[in-house]
Parts: structure tokens; C-alpha cells; sequence
């Protein structure tokens, strides 16, 4: 359950997200639900939120496979 720190009355809530990981021949598939979203957080937002967050990822996962152990990506 994550909840955001904020004044803004529209943004506050709980939210929950459950991930699921799946592993298939090539890597692993990622299932993100993510429930609760704040009434002032859009879909598109939060889905532009979750790509950044996915890349993130994805680097991260590419450097430790390269040998590199930089995980601030």
C-alpha cells in the first residue's frame, strides 16, 4: 500500500499496487494492477508514471545482467 505525502487534498488516498512476475523463455512478464488511484491523478499520469518507472527498471535489470551493479538507474 503506498500513500502519497501531500497538501493537495485531491491527491491523497491509499493506494494499492500487487505485481505479479511471470517467467517466460525470453525473461519475465510483469502484471502491475495498481488500485485506489487519488481522484486528482489522472489515468494517463499514472500511466505515463508506471512507463517511467518500467524503464527505470528495465535499465537496471540490463546493467546487472552486463556485470554492472549501478543501481541508482
Amino acid at each position: 500500500m503506498v500513500e502519497f505525502e501531500t497538501t493537495d487534498p485531491a491527491l491523497r488516498g491509499e493506494m494499492t499496487f500487487m505485481i505479479g512476475l511471470t517467467y517466460t523463455d525470453g525473461g519475465t512478464d510483469i502484471l502491475a494492477v495498481h488500485e485506489g488511484l487519488p481522484r486528482g491523478l489522472s489515468a494517463a499520469d499514472n500511466e505515463t508514471g508506471w512507463g517511467m518507472a518500467l524503464t527505470k527498471l528495465a535499465a537496471l535489470v540490463e546493467a546487472c545482467r552486463g556485470g554492472g551493479s549501478d543501481i541508482s538507474a
